[in-house]
């Protein structure tokens, strides 16, 4: 098992995709992900295993203005379903935390869904701490 994990770059577009389908249920554009996304502050890393993606994981850099500190924030994290608990997650977010530190980041920080419990018990392992937030939402419909 040759595992890489490297930067985005367009002759990706259809298997980050179909990741990204898999996962999230997405019909975005090649053109809308390169222009939201591969940004000076945005970035995606892409899990490489014998030449054939099998998961991402997206990191953008933010300011706390107010709090003046630096973060990562980690989204869009996924592994192909044939491929998961054989540690492309775990590398992938590792490799996501030593990109923010290198940078000045002072912490890194992702959410995920009440019900992924999994998830919840696989970002604890690698020393994520749940905060003691909410995230709120109101919908705008035109």
């Amino acid at each position: 098992m040759s595992l890489q994990i490297i930067e985005y770059s367009s002759n990706y577009y259809f298997e980050l995709f179909k990741i990204l389908k898999d996962n999230y249920n997405t019909n975005i554009t090649q053109h809308e992900l390169e222009c939201n996304y591969v940004t000076d502050n945005k970035s995606i890393y892409l899990a490489l295993l014998d030449k054939k993606i099998v998961g991402c994981a997206f990191l953008e850099i933010k300011n706390d203005y107010v709090r003046l500190y630096k973060y990562g924030f980690i989204s869009y994290v996924a592994v192909d379903i044939e491929y998961r608990h054989r540690g492309i997650g775990k590398k992938l977010i590792e490799t996501l935390i030593h990109i923010s530190k290198n940078i000045g980041c002072t912490a890194v920080e992702l959410t995920s869904a009440n019900y992924r419990l999994n998830a919840h018990k696989f970002y604890e392992t690698l020393g994520f701490t749940k905060k003691k937030t909410s995230v709120f939402i109101k919908e705008l419909y035109s």
